[in-house]
């Protein structure tokens, strides 16, 4: 392995930044340069995470690790004592945050490290070369099973004086539900405090680093307590993503409040599912909790495992990160080469999306059950709150997203429905240029090539807990949240804050598709005479195969680029420059006039800036099901070559100053690629169509009429 290492060291690349300087690391250990190895994570701190290493133990078990060898111990208890001093020499120097990271890095399993390791070995060894992305997914897998394999028994030791030290730690709590189905929780709290606390929580499906969430939580002043969805950690019940959580989170809630070291207080925050989990628990409102913090939030059957009304293949992927065992499967989830595979074999295959998990040879009743279940209906609608339920909800609500957040169109579902039900009006947002996992606690520093505004680089774990503290503890409001809606201008580098969604913009400004030959652009003025822009689609052609990778940040594989290679279904459209800065700053809207030979179709609608050197700037990526344009809840067909109107009303939203001189680009098709289901438009369910409905290519006329509307920002 360190040979390897270091034939790959030279020519090792990577376009995302930080995947570059993350793997580069690890190749650097495998190979033995050390020096360079800590520069490097110093540099991945400073440059992605935009933080100094030394409140950002990044790379913490390397560096201990290479800090113990160069010391040349020379028997077992040598390297033990050596390697004890630099661990509390280095954990030292970290803040309370960056202790209890530094800890979590070992809530790990040596045999799964092990297996994941020797999976990835066996599958290199199948072939006499290797490739050099490869190579490195090797490296990374041997570096962090051979520093555990030596150091994970030793580290365990000190952090578990360390805790017995300083907490007072419940990992093994069962709570028992009315109907004999059980929760597995963990509880953290301060050895020398003995009066009872506000009690802050998460209600978490990722099961396996309770311990680490916990300290933290009460590292800043609080219980800290962890609740696992039903069946997750030490229940033993079924693993059934999002049916029961809303159920299942008053009795929680009930057992939690009434324990001694709890005030009768509880806040409740996490991201992603963890969001949704606590709007699952907004169905019933229990008195001791006083607010949510929901990040990021999973809007169930709106954006996941459907987005719009188009199944994600990434849904599957995800089925087994959190149903195949009693934690996480990582190590299937991280397999990009896997699922890569899989998500080509079913898209070049032409085969039905319902046959997805037997490609990837592991049959997923979950799955299925999800497919069953096409539109927002009642399955869908009793994991949260629906309409009137949202006006009983009395309680503080803080919650955050970002510009190219995945989840973004999920976390404005429950904004929007609070706003339209509840008059309490005691909701605050705060949303930036960050992606999913930024907009959870730390933003990225750079986002795609995009360095963010130096205002954007906000501390959102911090600002959390203020905000606990504000409603918990009477504590000031959080500086940042000065009104309800508290969003950054990227490009201005200014935060600026309104009362309403609706507020963050004043104007409007509406294009019509305009088209000649195949110069495609975007006019101001309402065309004389209604023309169409014809494209023809052969699904059956597959030989463009686009799979979003990690790099990605919300489908575009670059934020910032001068590189722009839209897929060749779409049709790029052209403003003209802008004659002064203009601030796009909301959610776009399109209303389209088509008639197409099919019964429906999936439209993508993409948002750039071009700047006048050339450069594009993506700033919205979306799709919508036509049939389910109008009313997700009830799919309505198109009726075929007939000029029908489709609203796109659910949408991105993004905050930018252009530059003077760049033009506005809309990038307009319908979605055909393996990260989503295929539409072939034949009417009947999608997930059962396949490569035979495709038997005509798609006629689509877009009309000239169209309007693509886009929310300005005067200052």
């Amino acid at each position: 392995m360190p040979l390897l290492a270091k034939k790959i060291l030279p020519i090792y690349k990577n376009t995302g930044k930080g995947t570059f300087l993350d793997s580069y690391a690890r190749i650097q250990f495998v190979a033995g340069d050390y020096k360079d190895m800590e520069q490097n994570f110093v540099t991945y701190s400073q440059e992605i995470l935009g933080d100094s290493i030394v409140n950002r133990p990044m790379g913490f078990i390397y560096k201990t690790y290479a800090r113990t060898i160069s010391k040349a111990p020379k028997s077992n208890s040598d390297f033990e004592n050596t390697y004890t001093a630099e661990f509390y020499k280095l954990y030292n120097s970290f803040d309370k945050d960056g202790k209890t990271w530094a800890e979590s890095y070992y809530e790990i399993k040596l045999d799964e490290m092990k297996t994941n390791f020797e999976s990835q070995l066996q599958s290199a060894q199948k072939s006499d070369s290797i490739s050099i992305e490869d190579a490195a997914v090797l490296c990374r897998h041997y570096s962090r099973y051979f520093i555990y394999s030596k150091t994970l028994s030793i580290a365990s030791k000190i952090i578990q004086k360390i805790e017995a030290d300083t907490y007072i730690i419940d990992k093994n709590i069962i709570i028992t539900l009315p109907n004999k189905s059980t929760i597995s929780g963990t509880m953290v709290r301060y050895r020398n405090i003995s009066e009872p606390q506000p009690v802050v929580m998460k209600y978490n499906i990722y099961a396996g680093n309770e311990l680490s969430q916990c300290k933290e939580i009460a590292n800043m002043g609080y219980v800290g307590f962890i609740a696992n969805t039903r069946g997750k950690n030490l229940s033993n019940d079924p693993i059934e993503p999002y049916e029961h959580d809303g159920d299942d989170a008053y009795y929680i809630l009930e057992w939690v409040s009434k324990q001694p070291w709890c005030n009768g207080k509880i806040g409740l925050y996490g991201g992603s599912y963890l969001g949704f989990a606590q709007w699952s628990a907004m169905k019933k409102v229990h008195p001791a909790l006083k607010t949510i913090v929901p990040l990021v939030s999973v809007g169930a059957g709106v954006d996941f495992p459907m987005q719009n009304g188009i199944f994600m293949s990434y849904a599957l992927r995800w089925i087994h990160l959190v149903a195949n065992n009693k934690l996480t499967d990582l190590g299937d989830f991280q397999n990009n080469k896997k699922w890569d595979e899989v998500f080509s074999q079913y898209y070049k295959n032409g085969s039905s999306f319902r046959t997805l998990d037997q490609v990837e040879g592991n049959p997923s009743p979950l799955f299925h059950r999800w497919l069953d279940h096409p539109t927002y209906d009642a399955y869908w609608q009793n994991m949260t709150p629906q309409k009137e339920a949202f006006a009983n909800i009395n309680i503080p609500i803080l919650s955050t997203t970002g510009y190219y957040d995945d989840d973004q169109l999920g976390a404005m579902y429950y904004y929007n429905q609070y706003q339209k039900y509840n008059k309490t009006n005691n909701y605050y947002l705060i949303i930036g240029p960050y992606d999913h996992g930024g907009s959870q606690g730390y933003p990225k520093k750079e986002l795609g090539g995009y360095v963010i505004d130096e205002a954007a680089n906000i501390p959102i774990n911090a600002i959390i807990f203020q905000w606990f503290d504000y409603i918990l503890k009477g504590a000031k409001r959080p500086d940042i949240l000065k009104d309800k809606v508290n969003f950054e201008i990227m490009g201005k580098n200014e935060w600026k804050s309104v009362p309403s969604l609706d507020k963050m913009h004043n104007q409007n400004l509406t294009f019509y598709l305009s088209g000649k030959d195949t110069k495609y652009s975007l006019q101001k003025i309402v065309p004389k005479k209604t023309t169409s822009i014809n494209q023809i689609v052969d699904f059956k052609d597959r030989s463009e195969i686009n799979i979003y990778n990690d790099n990605y940040v919300n489908g575009f594989p670059n934020v910032s680029d001068s590189i722009f290679k839209p897929e060749k279904h779409l049709l790029v459209f052209e403003s003209d420059p802008v004659s002064e800065p203009v601030i796009i700053s909301g959610s776009l809207k399109a209303s389209l006039k088509i008639s197409s030979n099919k019964k429906d179709i999936d439209v993508e609608l993409q948002l750039y800036e071009k700047t006048a050197k050339g450069q594009y700037f993506a700033l919205s990526n979306n799709i919508q099901r036509a049939s389910l344009a109008k009313d997700r809840t009830k799919r309505q067909l198109l009726v075929p070559n007939k000029i029908e109107t489709i609203d796109i009303n659910h949408t991105f939203i993004t905050s930018k100053e252009l530059q003077k001189g760049s033009s506005i680009v809309i990038v307009l098709g319908v979605n055909k690629n393996p990260n989503w289901e295929v539409n072939y438009g034949s009417g009947k369910d999608v997930s059962f169509e396949d490569m035979t409905d495709a038997k005509d290519p798609l006629e689509i006329k877009w009309y000239s009429n169209s309007t693509i509307t886009l929310p300005i920002l005067k200052l």
